[in-house]
């Protein structure tokens, strides 16, 4: 059983750039902001809006902006949108994709599903994090929303779950060369793994290179379909 970690707004990088001081051609569909353009990130929150985070295809007015603010705000009280920046479920993210980001329409829906079997991991590195207690990757699992049939699995990505359920991903360390050498596992064509026995395998090893104080789970990522615009 899978159950649901939350839902995304992102642009994937399909471009050359600079990760952790590499050389890369991302093609990684992931959650993270080390990887995509997520819309939004903490940029979201007012108190954490920096104009320099916000992606530069993204140019609100400052009524709009406003409009973004004040909305993520309401539904941040509400509990349909987290910390550190997603939502909750399908309806909402579509919901701020029609009415905020209509010049965007390469933007792609993910949601991220955690399998019970890393319940107890997720959640002990998740508890270990002193915080406020709001809307979060911690409050959705406890949740346990099931995974929905919908949607179209691209593959698992290893995550590093970080403090109040920050993503880092295995990506963002460029091992991508050391995994296909030293494991013999070969990524798959959104560069995701493409079952969970491979990320369980490298975890340890993504640990050592990463030198983070983080917890390596494997999270199913799926594709979902947008409504056509009319």
């Amino acid at each position: 059983m899978y159950y649901t970690a939350g839902y995304y707004l992102v642009i994937p990088k399909h471009e050359q750039g600079t990760v952790n001081g590499y050389s890369d051609a991302s093609r990684t569909w992931s959650v993270s902001t080390y990887i995509s353009h997520v819309y939004p990130s903490t940029w979201g929150f007012r108190w954490e809006y920096s104009k320099r985070q916000v992606p530069k295809a993204f140019k609100p007015s400052e009524a709009d902006l406003n409009q973004l603010h004040a909305w993520i705000e309401a539904e941040f009280k509400q509990g349909n949108y987290g910390w550190p920046g997603f939502f909750f479920n399908q309806e909402k993210a579509l919901e701020f994709q029609q009415h905020f980001l209509a010049g965007l329409p390469q933007i792609k829906l993910l949601g991220v599903f955690l399998s019970n079997d890393y319940f107890p991991a997720a959640l002990a590195q998740l508890q270990s994090s002193a915080g406020p207690e709001w809307p979060s990757v911690h409050s959705l699992l406890l949740q346990r929303i099931p995974e929905p049939t919908s949607g179209s699995e691209l593959g698992f990505d290893l995550l590093g779950l970080l403090s109040f359920g920050q993503y880092e991903p295995s990506s963002y360390h460029v091992a991508e060369a050391e995994y296909q050498h030293i494991f013999g596992i070969r990524l798959n064509e959104y560069g995701l793994f493409p079952n969970e026995t491979d990320c369980q395998r490298v975890a340890a090893y993504t640990d050592t290179v990463a030198d983070e104080p983080a917890v390596w789970l494997p999270f199913k990522v799926k594709l979902f379909e947008q409504p056509s615009r009319v």
